[in-house]
Protein backbone atom coordinates (compact mmCIF):
# COMPACT_ATOMS: atom_id res chain seq x y z
CA UNK A 1 0.00 0.00 0.00
CA UNK A 2 1.23 3.50 -0.88
CA UNK A 3 0.09 6.40 1.27
CA UNK A 4 0.72 10.09 0.64
CA UNK A 5 0.80 11.79 4.04
CA UNK A 6 0.23 15.55 4.29
CA UNK A 7 1.61 17.32 7.35
CA UNK A 8 4.33 19.76 8.33
CA UNK A 9 7.25 17.47 9.17
CA UNK A 10 9.24 20.46 10.44
CA UNK A 11 7.03 20.49 13.53
CA UNK A 12 8.52 18.32 16.27
CA UNK A 13 6.44 15.54 17.82
CA UNK A 14 3.32 16.39 15.87
CA UNK A 15 0.39 14.03 15.34
CA UNK A 16 1.50 13.61 11.73
CA UNK A 17 4.82 12.19 12.92
CA UNK A 18 3.11 9.64 15.17
CA UNK A 19 0.89 8.53 12.28
CA UNK A 20 3.89 8.32 9.96
CA UNK A 21 5.71 6.05 12.39
CA UNK A 22 2.76 3.68 12.77
CA UNK A 23 2.20 3.45 9.03
CA UNK A 24 5.86 2.56 8.53
CA UNK A 25 5.69 -0.11 11.26
CA UNK A 26 2.82 -1.71 9.34
CA UNK A 27 5.03 -2.01 6.29
CA UNK A 28 3.19 0.68 4.34
CA UNK A 29 5.07 2.86 1.88
CA UNK A 30 4.71 6.45 3.07
CA UNK A 31 5.52 9.63 1.19
CA UNK A 32 5.36 12.89 3.16
CA UNK A 33 4.40 16.08 1.37
CA UNK A 34 2.56 19.38 1.88
CA UNK A 35 -0.66 20.70 0.44
CA UNK A 36 1.16 23.03 -1.97
CA UNK A 37 3.48 20.29 -3.28
CA UNK A 38 1.09 17.37 -3.53
CA UNK A 39 0.19 17.89 -7.20
CA UNK A 40 3.81 17.19 -8.13
CA UNK A 41 4.31 14.41 -5.59
CA UNK A 42 1.20 12.29 -6.13
CA UNK A 43 1.44 9.31 -8.51
CA UNK A 44 -1.05 6.96 -10.15
CA UNK A 45 0.34 4.13 -8.01
CA UNK A 46 -0.64 5.85 -4.76
CA UNK A 47 -3.57 4.32 -2.87
CA UNK A 48 -4.51 6.98 -0.33
CA UNK A 49 -4.00 10.64 0.46
CA UNK A 50 -4.13 11.22 4.21
CA UNK A 51 -3.84 14.74 5.65
CA UNK A 52 -3.12 15.25 9.36
CA UNK A 53 -4.14 18.59 10.84
CA UNK A 54 -1.05 20.71 11.51
CA UNK A 55 -2.89 24.04 12.03
CA UNK A 56 -2.48 25.02 8.37
CA UNK A 57 -5.63 25.64 6.35
CA UNK A 58 -5.95 24.99 2.63
CA UNK A 59 -8.24 23.79 -0.12
CA UNK A 60 -6.94 20.49 -1.50
CA UNK A 61 -7.40 20.87 -5.25
CA UNK A 62 -6.46 17.46 -6.67
CA UNK A 63 -8.22 14.79 -8.75
CA UNK A 64 -7.67 11.77 -6.54
CA UNK A 65 -9.73 9.23 -4.60
CA UNK A 66 -9.80 8.50 -1.71
CA UNK A 67 -8.69 11.59 0.20
CA UNK A 68 -8.93 11.64 4.01
CA UNK A 69 -8.13 14.14 6.73
CA UNK A 70 -7.85 13.95 10.52
CA UNK A 71 -8.92 17.29 11.99
CA UNK A 72 -7.38 17.99 15.40
CA UNK A 73 -7.92 21.61 16.45
CA UNK A 74 -11.57 22.20 15.57
CA UNK A 75 -12.12 23.66 19.04
CA UNK A 76 -9.80 26.50 18.02
CA UNK A 77 -10.50 26.95 14.31
CA UNK A 78 -13.77 25.25 13.35
CA UNK A 79 -14.88 27.99 10.95
CA UNK A 80 -11.81 27.25 8.81
CA UNK A 81 -11.71 23.50 9.35
CA UNK A 82 -15.29 23.00 8.13
CA UNK A 83 -14.44 24.65 4.80
CA UNK A 84 -11.24 22.66 4.37
CA UNK A 85 -13.09 19.42 5.15
CA UNK A 86 -15.33 19.82 2.10
CA UNK A 87 -12.40 18.82 -0.14
CA UNK A 88 -12.04 15.36 1.41
CA UNK A 89 -13.91 12.10 0.95
CA UNK A 90 -13.35 10.88 4.52
CA UNK A 91 -13.12 13.17 7.53
CA UNK A 92 -11.91 12.04 10.96
CA UNK A 93 -12.36 14.54 13.80
CA UNK A 94 -10.63 14.51 17.20
CA UNK A 95 -13.43 16.40 18.97
CA UNK A 96 -16.87 14.80 19.15
CA UNK A 97 -18.93 18.01 19.03
CA UNK A 98 -17.23 19.10 15.80
CA UNK A 99 -17.72 15.65 14.27
CA UNK A 100 -21.45 15.89 14.96
CA UNK A 101 -21.65 19.30 13.29
CA UNK A 102 -19.74 18.12 10.20
CA UNK A 103 -21.96 15.06 9.76
CA UNK A 104 -24.70 17.40 8.56
CA UNK A 105 -22.49 18.59 5.65
CA UNK A 106 -20.16 15.73 4.73
CA UNK A 107 -21.16 12.09 4.10
CA UNK A 108 -18.26 10.17 5.72
CA UNK A 109 -17.37 11.74 9.09
CA UNK A 110 -16.02 9.85 12.10
CA UNK A 111 -15.21 10.88 15.64
CA UNK A 112 -11.62 9.80 16.29
CA UNK A 113 -10.04 11.08 19.53
CA UNK A 114 -6.33 11.71 19.92
CA UNK A 115 -4.03 9.08 21.42
CA UNK A 116 -0.71 8.32 23.08
CA UNK A 117 2.53 7.39 21.37
CA UNK A 118 4.18 4.56 23.28
CA UNK A 119 7.70 5.58 22.25
CA UNK A 120 7.36 9.23 23.29
CA UNK A 121 4.74 9.05 26.02
CA UNK A 122 4.99 5.50 27.34
CA UNK A 123 5.87 4.64 30.92
CA UNK A 124 9.58 5.03 31.67
CA UNK A 125 11.56 3.32 34.41
CA UNK A 126 12.47 6.48 36.31
CA UNK A 127 12.17 7.46 39.99
CA UNK A 128 9.30 9.71 41.09
CA UNK A 129 10.50 13.33 41.25
CA UNK A 130 7.40 15.52 41.05
CA UNK A 131 4.15 15.78 42.98
CA UNK A 132 2.41 17.35 40.02
CA UNK A 133 3.29 18.18 36.43
CA UNK A 134 1.87 19.93 33.40
CA UNK A 135 3.76 20.21 30.12
CA UNK A 136 2.62 22.92 27.76
CA UNK A 137 1.87 26.57 27.34
CA UNK A 138 0.41 28.27 30.40
CA UNK A 139 -1.71 30.37 28.07
CA UNK A 140 -3.86 33.18 29.40
CA UNK A 141 -7.19 33.47 31.15
CA UNK A 142 -8.33 30.94 33.72
CA UNK A 143 -5.77 28.28 32.76
CA UNK A 144 -2.86 30.61 33.50
CA UNK A 145 -4.40 31.65 36.81
CA UNK A 146 -4.87 28.03 37.92
CA UNK A 147 -1.41 26.89 36.83
CA UNK A 148 0.26 29.91 38.43
CA UNK A 149 -1.42 29.04 41.71
CA UNK A 150 -0.31 25.43 41.45
CA UNK A 151 3.29 26.55 40.93
CA UNK A 152 3.08 28.57 44.16
CA UNK A 153 1.32 25.88 46.20
CA UNK A 154 3.29 22.82 45.05
CA UNK A 155 6.99 23.69 44.77
CA UNK A 156 7.84 20.09 43.86
CA UNK A 157 6.36 20.48 40.38
CA UNK A 158 7.21 20.45 36.70
CA UNK A 159 4.92 23.01 35.07
CA UNK A 160 5.94 24.60 31.80
CA UNK A 161 7.58 23.69 28.51
CA UNK A 162 9.74 20.65 27.83
CA UNK A 163 11.34 18.96 24.85
CA UNK A 164 8.74 16.67 23.35
CA UNK A 165 11.11 13.70 23.67
CA UNK A 166 11.03 14.26 27.44
CA UNK A 167 7.25 14.15 27.90
CA UNK A 168 7.07 10.46 28.77
CA UNK A 169 10.00 10.71 31.17
CA UNK A 170 8.60 13.74 33.03
CA UNK A 171 5.09 12.32 33.32
CA UNK A 172 6.46 8.94 34.41
CA UNK A 173 8.34 10.77 37.19
CA UNK A 174 5.14 12.50 38.37
CA UNK A 175 2.61 11.34 40.92
CA UNK A 176 -0.12 13.43 39.28
CA UNK A 177 -0.51 15.10 35.90
CA UNK A 178 -2.86 18.06 35.87
CA UNK A 179 -4.82 19.00 32.76
CA UNK A 180 -6.86 22.06 31.89
CA UNK A 181 -8.84 21.77 28.69
CA UNK A 182 -9.14 25.13 26.93
CA UNK A 183 -12.47 24.73 25.14
CA UNK A 184 -14.05 21.47 26.24
CA UNK A 185 -11.56 19.58 24.06
CA UNK A 186 -10.17 16.11 24.76
CA UNK A 187 -6.56 17.13 24.27
CA UNK A 188 -3.28 15.26 23.79
CA UNK A 189 -2.21 15.71 27.42
CA UNK A 190 -4.99 13.39 28.58
CA UNK A 191 -3.60 10.46 26.62
CA UNK A 192 0.05 11.37 27.16
CA UNK A 193 -0.32 11.44 30.95
CA UNK A 194 -2.20 8.16 31.14
CA UNK A 195 0.17 6.49 28.67
CA UNK A 196 3.01 7.33 31.08
CA UNK A 197 1.21 5.60 33.94
CA UNK A 198 0.52 8.70 36.04
CA UNK A 199 -2.75 9.73 37.63
CA UNK A 200 -4.52 12.25 35.43
CA UNK A 201 -6.65 14.95 37.06
CA UNK A 202 -8.46 16.98 34.42
CA UNK A 203 -11.22 19.55 34.43
CA UNK A 204 -14.67 18.29 33.48
CA UNK A 205 -15.07 17.82 29.73
CA UNK A 206 -18.54 17.27 28.32
CA UNK A 207 -17.46 16.16 24.89
CA UNK A 208 -17.34 12.37 25.02
CA UNK A 209 -14.68 11.90 27.70
CA UNK A 210 -16.94 9.58 29.68
CA UNK A 211 -17.44 7.46 26.54
CA UNK A 212 -13.69 6.82 26.32
CA UNK A 213 -12.76 6.48 29.99
CA UNK A 214 -14.45 5.54 33.24
CA UNK A 215 -14.37 8.69 35.37
CA UNK A 216 -13.20 7.92 38.90
CA UNK A 217 -11.77 4.56 37.88
CA UNK A 218 -9.29 5.47 35.15
CA UNK A 219 -8.90 9.21 35.69
CA UNK A 220 -10.16 11.95 38.01
CA UNK A 221 -12.03 15.12 37.10
CA UNK A 222 -12.48 18.38 38.99
CA UNK A 223 -15.30 20.90 38.58
CA UNK A 224 -13.24 23.58 36.79
CA UNK A 225 -12.48 25.48 39.99
CA UNK A 226 -9.10 25.91 41.65
CA UNK A 227 -10.56 24.92 45.03
CA UNK A 228 -11.81 21.57 43.80
CA UNK A 229 -8.58 20.88 41.92
CA UNK A 230 -6.48 21.55 45.04
CA UNK A 231 -8.76 19.30 47.11
CA UNK A 232 -8.33 16.48 44.57
CA UNK A 233 -4.56 16.93 44.33
CA UNK A 234 -4.15 16.92 48.12
CA UNK A 235 -6.36 13.86 48.51
CA UNK A 236 -4.51 11.75 45.94
CA UNK A 237 -1.08 12.86 47.10
CA UNK A 238 -1.99 11.47 50.53
CA UNK A 239 -3.70 8.28 49.31
CA UNK A 240 -0.93 6.58 47.36
CA UNK A 241 -2.50 3.16 46.85
CA UNK A 242 -5.74 4.66 45.55
CA UNK A 243 -3.80 7.00 43.27
CA UNK A 244 -1.70 4.21 41.83
CA UNK A 245 -4.70 1.94 41.26
CA UNK A 246 -6.52 4.56 39.19
CA UNK A 247 -3.32 5.42 37.33
CA UNK A 248 -2.78 1.73 36.49
CA UNK A 249 -6.33 1.38 35.20
CA UNK A 250 -5.90 4.44 33.01
CA UNK A 251 -2.55 3.23 31.72
CA UNK A 252 -3.97 -0.13 30.71
CA UNK A 253 -6.93 1.47 28.95
CA UNK A 254 -4.70 3.74 26.85
CA UNK A 255 -2.15 1.04 26.00
CA UNK A 256 -4.88 -1.38 24.91
CA UNK A 257 -7.23 0.98 23.09
CA UNK A 258 -5.86 4.50 22.62
CA UNK A 259 -2.45 4.50 20.95
CA UNK A 260 -1.71 5.87 17.50
CA UNK A 261 -1.53 2.29 16.25
CA UNK A 262 -5.21 1.94 17.12
CA UNK A 263 -5.99 5.24 15.37
CA UNK A 264 -4.20 4.26 12.15
CA UNK A 265 -6.00 0.91 12.11
CA UNK A 266 -9.34 2.66 12.52
CA UNK A 267 -8.64 5.11 9.70
CA UNK A 268 -7.51 2.43 7.25
CA UNK A 269 -10.35 0.06 8.16
CA UNK A 270 -13.07 2.70 7.73
CA UNK A 271 -11.71 3.82 4.37
CA UNK A 272 -11.37 0.26 3.08
CA UNK A 273 -14.86 -0.63 4.28
CA UNK A 274 -16.58 2.37 2.71
CA UNK A 275 -14.51 3.56 -0.25
CA UNK A 276 -16.40 1.47 -2.81
CA UNK A 277 -19.75 2.90 -1.79
CA UNK A 278 -18.63 6.51 -1.46
CA UNK A 279 -18.70 8.97 -4.32
CA UNK A 280 -15.46 10.80 -5.03
CA UNK A 281 -15.56 14.46 -4.04
CA UNK A 282 -14.22 16.19 -7.12
CA UNK A 283 -11.48 18.67 -6.41
CA UNK A 284 -12.91 21.14 -8.92
CA UNK A 285 -16.15 21.32 -6.98
CA UNK A 286 -16.51 25.01 -6.06
CA UNK A 287 -12.75 25.35 -5.57
CA UNK A 288 -12.69 29.10 -6.15
CA UNK A 289 -15.67 29.61 -3.88
CA UNK A 290 -14.12 27.46 -1.15
CA UNK A 291 -10.79 29.27 -1.36
CA UNK A 292 -12.53 32.63 -0.99
CA UNK A 293 -14.66 31.38 1.87
CA UNK A 294 -11.61 29.98 3.64
CA UNK A 295 -9.72 33.25 3.27
CA UNK A 296 -12.61 35.24 4.73
CA UNK A 297 -12.98 32.81 7.63
CA UNK A 298 -9.25 33.03 8.36
CA UNK A 299 -9.60 36.80 8.68
CA UNK A 300 -12.55 36.39 11.06
CA UNK A 301 -10.60 33.81 13.08
CA UNK A 302 -7.55 36.09 13.33
CA UNK A 303 -9.63 39.00 14.62
CA UNK A 304 -11.60 36.82 17.04
CA UNK A 305 -8.47 35.26 18.48
CA UNK A 306 -6.92 38.67 18.99
CA UNK A 307 -9.94 39.92 20.92
CA UNK A 308 -10.14 36.78 23.07
CA UNK A 309 -6.44 36.89 23.92
CA UNK A 310 -6.68 40.52 25.01
CA UNK A 311 -9.68 39.76 27.23
CA UNK A 312 -7.88 36.80 28.78
CA UNK A 313 -4.82 38.95 29.51
CA UNK A 314 -7.03 41.52 31.23
CA UNK A 315 -8.50 38.69 33.32
CA UNK A 316 -5.04 37.61 34.46
CA UNK A 317 -3.86 41.16 35.21
CA UNK A 318 -7.02 41.82 37.24
CA UNK A 319 -6.46 38.61 39.19
CA UNK A 320 -2.86 39.61 39.92
CA UNK A 321 -3.97 43.03 41.13
CA UNK A 322 -6.67 41.63 43.41
CA UNK A 323 -4.30 39.02 44.75
CA UNK A 324 -1.60 41.57 45.55
CA UNK A 325 -4.20 43.60 47.45
CA UNK A 326 -5.17 40.42 49.32
CA UNK A 327 -8.75 40.78 48.16
CA UNK A 328 -8.51 37.23 46.80
CA UNK A 329 -7.42 34.29 48.94
CA UNK A 330 -5.80 32.64 45.94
Amino acid sequence: MNVVLIFDENQKCTTGLYIYKELKKMGINVKVTTSDKIKNDIKSTDDLVLAIDDSNHYILDIEFYPKAIWLIDTHLSFICDKVMAECFDFVFVAQKDAAEKLKNKIPCVYWLPLAGDVEYHGKKNVPIKYDISFIGNLGWGKRRIILSELINRYPNNYIGHAECEKIGEIYSASKIVVNYSIKNDINMRIFEAMCAGSLLITNQINNGLDEIFVIGNELITYNNTLEDLIDKINYYLKHESEREKIAKNGFEKVINFHTYYHRVKFILNQIERNKKTMLCIKSNKKVKVLKLKLKLNEIVLFITRGIITRLEKVQVYLWLALRSLKILKF
